[in-house]
């Protein structure tokens, strides 16, 4: 497999897992979405929100667009504004992705950091930083999720890669 292709897949997973944390903090309450329980973020909707508003910032900057607005979640609607960040995020990621060759893959990416910083880093390792950043926080929030006994599925790779094969059974 080559390293577009390992990319790709990476992104696909990266979906398909953010897919299963969001599902299983759909059985959330709303207080218990928004209650702090010392995460990186605060509450399960601040990763949430955080891992999300991460992914498309990336985004604009492989892309030289302006960074996304930072919208402030609104009490009763936080889930669903949350998940229409993720569907849109997901939606801009699969034309963006397949978009990609090797040539680009290796070039460069500048951009200006949230410290207002000239960065200037190769596309594919930033490509690389960000499905580790979403790893992290979806580990982080499946650990919040568990405690709360809303567990979210199993959400290893190596289950991705066999439900995407198509024979696999579902662990949850």
């Amino acid at each position: 497999m080559s390293a577009l292709e390992q990319v790709r897949a990476l992104y696909e997973y990266n979906e398909w897992a953010n897919n299963h944390v969001l599902d299983a903090a759909a059985k959330l309450t709303p207080e218990e979405l928004a209650r702090e329980l010392g995460a990186s973020f605060g509450s399960i909707q601040g990763n949430l929100w955080h891992a999300v508003g991460a992914q498309a910032l990336w985004l604009s900057r492989w892309q030289a667009t302006p960074p996304p607005k930072i919208r402030q979640l609104q009490e009763g609607r936080a889930l669903e504004m949350i998940r229409e960040a993720y569907a849109a995020s997901h939606h801009d990621l699969r034309c963006f992705v397949p978009s990609v060759n090797d040539e680009a893959l290796s070039g460069a990416v500048s951009y200006v950091d949230t410290q207002g910083n000239g960065q200037h880093r190769v596309l594919w390792q930033t490509m690389l930083h960000v499905a580790n950043h979403g790893t992290h926080h979806r580990a982080e929030t499946a650990l919040l999720l568990t405690s709360l006994g809303r567990p979210p599925r199993q959400l290893d790779y190596v289950f991705f890669e066999l439900e995407r094969a198509g024979g696999a059974p579902r662990l949850t």
